[in-house]
């Protein structure tokens, strides 16, 4: 993973994009499972799920509520599972909810492995010479969430000193002081901002040619490896222009079973997600020939 990571700030944000992209348009639960397996394998390698673990109660937590409630609000289908109070519990609904839980936690692990390899200023990095204000933009963007989590458990450190706690005591004053938490919240969030905005102008930021603490060169390596990435692509897209790696669900579900054709598509899906594997065991063999 070290090579994938060393490797230019183009290519990184390529992938992501690519991924993310392709996730969302092959909507098939064989293809979202399978994606889901090589994410968590990216993971593991970069920092041992140690990204995964903070956000693994809300994945797993919203991906039941999405499968339980889908079919609970949805009764459209023909193949009827059971009935509760008349309603119907439908097998095409139980199915499209699966899917969306599996392709809502597969880009959450991808967002999580993309903080790990995409550094604010790899992403400056790309952006900030052409587009000042939408690099600034994306970057708040991305880190807005683990930036909240962090100032919210400050805030919970120091409010539970004073002895305002929202685990102890009755619900309306946990109610309260959860009220209050967020007022200092978004004080202390606002306030950080109009600093960081004030800072920035009086820098010159987005007026002229600006330069960057950290550069990065394009390799020939580089190149090779955004070949790889658009021409496996756009075979992939080719292959979901013809029908492959969807599975229609409304109004009559079609077999979630996959076509030999179909299974090669299924592979090149995989053969780009796991571009980050391959560049890691392409940089150990290197290294291993090399000594």
């Amino acid at each position: 993973m070290k090579n994938f990571k060393r490797m230019h700030p183009l290519v990184s944000f390529c992938y992501y994009v690519g991924a993310i992209a392709l996730m969302i348009i092959l909507q098939h639960p064989i293809f979202l499972g399978a994606a889901l397996l090589i994410i968590i394998a990216i993971n593991f390698l970069e920092d041992h799920l140690k990204g995964v673990t903070h956000w693994l109660f809300f994945m797993i937590t919203s991906g039941i509520l999405i499968i339980v409630l889908n079919p609970i609000f949805n009764e459209r289908g023909r193949h009827v599972l059971f009935e509760i109070f008349h309603h119907r519990i439908t097998l095409e609904a139980a199915v499209y909810g699966t899917m969306n839980a599996l392709l809502m936690i597969g880009v959450i692990a991808l967002f999580v492995s993309y903080n790990e390899v995409m550094s604010p200023n790899k992403l400056l990095y790309l952006f900030s010479k052409f587009l000042p204000q939408f690099a600034v933009l994306l970057m708040l963007t991305l880190r807005f969430i683990p930036l909240m989590k962090r100032r919210l458990a400050e805030i919970s450190v120091i409010q539970t000193s004073k002895g305002l706690s929202m685990v102890h005591g009755r619900w309306l004053d946990k109610a309260k002081t959860g009220i209050l938490y967020v007022q200092v919240l978004l004080v202390y969030s606002l306030e950080e901002a109009i600093q960081t905005a004030d800072s920035m102008k009086a820098r010159g930021y987005g007026h002229g040619k600006r330069t960057s603490y950290e550069y990065f060169i394009f390799k020939k390596r580089d190149l090779f490896a955004l070949l790889y990435l658009l021409a496996v692509f756009l075979l992939v897209l080719i292959g979901r222009m013809k029908g492959y790696g969807y599975l229609t669900i409304y109004p009559v579900m079609e077999s979630a079973l996959i076509s030999p054709s179909e299974f090669f598509f299924l592979f090149l899906y995989l053969l780009f997600l796991s571009f980050p594997l391959v560049a890691g065991v392409g940089g150990y063999v290197r290294w291993r020939l090399s000594n």
